[in-house]
């Protein structure tokens, strides 16, 4: 007998964190756009999460919670209220993070390494054992990581970041192990996306980025965003990194 996804998205419960900018808020809306039931996450960008859920509500439901990943006690609230709202979490989509390292890591004090770890991995790591506490109860479910191609290529100069999302893509693989075969894991790795992160670089920076890729162009957050539709739709994937790069790590 032909096996079937487990996963419409219609009606199910998507909690995206790092969802009022950039790639976060664009597959925010891709997935309302399914008629899946959002959770959009920020930090700091309380207008920006705001214009996301406003987004969101024109296709489908959801809400708006506040929480920084990296601290246990935000995140546990994080999911108090996804349950009070909702009952459950379908998929998880640990996609909140410092984008490179603020300070070059010879430079880099004890607490903004800390900052940048607890961030990009161990804030994931965490929301995935809350998240999978409602998968497991239910026998299905989805965990999705933004990982980098920083994360397979060395990372350039953000020494940091590049640890963090190796550690992301080495998390996703052993995690999916574990939890198989009733919850599928992957990540998505993007290249060159053009989000704020490149706001204040210079064209001849930008330009020596995308010379850098073999189809010479800026990979698009609607792009990275039908990544992670494609996965989770997919029930036949686990342990899976895929890359959205417009060719950079073919060299």
């Amino acid at each position: 007998m032909e096996r079937r996804n487990k996963i419409e998205l219609k009606n199910k419960v998507i909690l995206i964190t790092g969802s009022s900018s950039g790639i976060g808020k664009t597959t925010a809306i891709r997935f309302a756009q399914e008629g899946a039931k959002i959770v959009v996450n920020y930090k700091t960008n309380k207008g920006g999460g705001e214009e996301t859920l406003n987004e969101v509500k024109k296709v489908s439901e959801g809400i708006i919670v506040q929480a920084d990943v990296s601290q246990p006690d935000d995140v546990k609230r994080m999911f108090e209220q996804v349950e009070k709202a909702y009952g459950t979490v379908h998929i998880l989509i640990n996609n909140a993070a410092i984008p490179n390292d603020k300070i070059p890591y010879l430079e880099a004090s004890y607490e903004q390494i800390l900052e940048m770890v607890n961030t990009d991995l161990i804030g994931p790591m965490i929301c995935s054992q809350y998240a999978l506490k409602y998968m497991q109860k239910q026998g299905f479910g989805k965990i999705l990581n933004t990982s980098s191609i920083r994360g397979s290529e060395h990372g350039g100069r953000s020494v940091v970041y590049a640890a963090s999302k190796a550690g992301i893509n080495s998390f996703s693989k052993t995690l999916a192990k574990m939890v198989a075969p009733e919850i599928q894991v992957n990540a998505v790795a993007p290249g060159f996306v053009k989000t704020r992160n490149y706001d204040k670089m210079t064209k001849e920076q930008t330009d020596s980025f995308i010379s850098q890729t073999y189809l010479k162009r800026w990979v698009t957050k609607a792009e990275i965003a039908d990544a992670f539709i494609f996965l989770a739709k997919n029930d036949a994937m686990t342990g899976q990194v895929i890359y959205v790069d417009a060719g950079f790590t073919l060299k």
